[in-house]
């Protein structure tokens, strides 16, 4: 697997119980241009534009209105484990967990137009192009509810604990330097909508600004005590 996984919270004891996910851990954080969707606020144009201003193309964001552009942001990536409800259990000798789980996971359909649209890239699937962009190996996989079975034997002595756990992958939009995020919108500019023929002020709203998601990837975690 390329994906570069997030280290699993430590088990302690048998009375430990696992968080209902882990600390999120940064693994990219770059200054880049997003897609921006522009809404003409006099006529019927609609449209996706850099939300950097621009002298030449179409459509275009021409300029910010004063007080109306977002803060100077930063496109993050955070990637912590979920735990998948219903794992977390204990054996014992002589005891023996075979069980299945019918789990959604993975990125649907929206989400996947989300992310490539407003991340700027098209073509060769979803984590290539948010790999390339990032330069940060990501695997994402396709909205799917699977099931899942788990044979898990027992210890030869002590307690086994036990679970599963889902890697969830975050992007956020945030103020440079920080991890506040930015408003979706309403931001207002003046823009150019079809090459010089129909230039107008208009709202401008991200797609979003904080989006959670499962890779796909489920891992188990387990760990003896005598």
């Amino acid at each position: 697997m390329s994906d570069t996984l997030p280290a699993f919270p430590n088990i302690d004891s048998t009375d430990w119980s696992p968080p209902a996910q882990t600390d999120p851990i940064e693994m990219a954080r770059i200054t880049k241009p997003l897609v921006i969707y522009a809404d003409a606020d006099n006529a019927n144009y609609q449209d996706n534009v850099w939300d950097e201003p621009r002298d030449s193309g179409w459509p275009r964001l021409n300029n910010w209105w004063d007080n109306n552009a977002p803060e100077p942001h930063q496109l993050v990536l955070r990637k912590f484990w979920k735990l998948v409800p219903g794992t977390f259990t204990h054996l014992y000798p002589g005891t023996h967990l075979q069980k299945s789980w019918a789990y959604e996971h993975g990125i649907s359909t929206t989400d996947t137009e989300s992310l490539t649209v407003q991340m700027g890239f098209s073509g060769g699937g979803v984590s290539a192009g948010v790999s390339a962009t990032l330069s940060h190996s990501v695997t994402i996989n396709d909205k799917q509810t699977s099931t899942i079975q788990f044979n898990v034997d027992p210890p030869a002595s002590g307690t086994r604990v036990w679970m599963l756990w889902d890697l969830m992958y975050e992007f956020m939009i945030v103020k440079t330097g920080t991890n506040d995020i930015i408003p979706t919108g309403r931001y207002h500019g003046d823009v150019d909508f079809n090459n010089d023929d129909h230039y107008s002020g208009a709202y401008l709203d991200y797609r979003w600004t904080h989006l959670t998601i499962s890779s796909g990837i489920l891992c188990p975690q387990d760990k003896v005590f005598a």
